[in-house]
């Protein structure tokens, strides 16, 4: 009786604290929490998630600015070197994997900033952006692109594509399917 409550208690903890301390998991909430709080709009909730930000880049050698434009369910797997610019546009069901990033072409060009022009990528739906690619400028990804690991990126992809090496551009077959992932709330 006693060692069926503690196998029982133990899963229990251990569930418990895989799914509400995971270390990865923990950086997601934080990251969508700051951008979330960005959104909503007055100068106390934007300098809020101004400080949220500055924490996480600290804590975890991250940068995702609140300012960014992020669509449902994004998976961030590994935080840890990712930067991401302030102008960038994220779609739905998006995976960023550890030490993306999504950079400007020039950098420290205000003028764009402040007309209100994109400087940054825009990511389509259901992409993967995989471990240690660089997406440079003003760039669109389509929707079911997979960005390979240590890919560099600084033309327009279109959809459904594979991007290895530097631009090397690739339709997807009909075998090449990104996987489905479980959606999260």
């Amino acid at each position: 009786m006693i060692n069926k409550i503690k196998r029982f208690l133990g899963s229990k903890i251990h569930n418990f604290v895989y799914w509400h301390f995971n270390y990865d998991r923990v950086a997601e909430r934080k990251i969508k929490k700051s951008i979330d709080i960005w959104h909503r709009g007055k100068i106390f909730k934007r300098l809020r998630a101004e400080m949220m930000w500055y924490s996480l880049e600290k804590k975890y050698t991250t940068s995702y600015p609140p300012s960014i434009t992020i669509g449902k369910n994004l998976r961030i797997e590994h935080c840890m070197g990712t930067r991401i610019g302030q102008t960038a546009v994220i779609g739905d069901n998006v995976r960023i994997y550890q030490y993306v990033n999504i950079i400007a072409k020039v950098v420290g060009d205000q003028d764009k900033l402040d007309k209100g022009e994109r400087r940054h990528a825009k990511i389509g739906n259901n992409v993967i952006l995989s471990a240690g690619c660089m997406i440079i400028g003003p760039v669109t990804i389509g929707d079911n692109c997979i960005i390979g690991a240590r890919a560099l990126v600084t033309h327009d992809v279109p959809p459904n594509s594979i991007v290895i090496g530097t631009n090397q551009i690739k339709p997807r077959t009909a075998d090449q399917v990104a996987p489905k992932y479980a959606t999260r709330k």
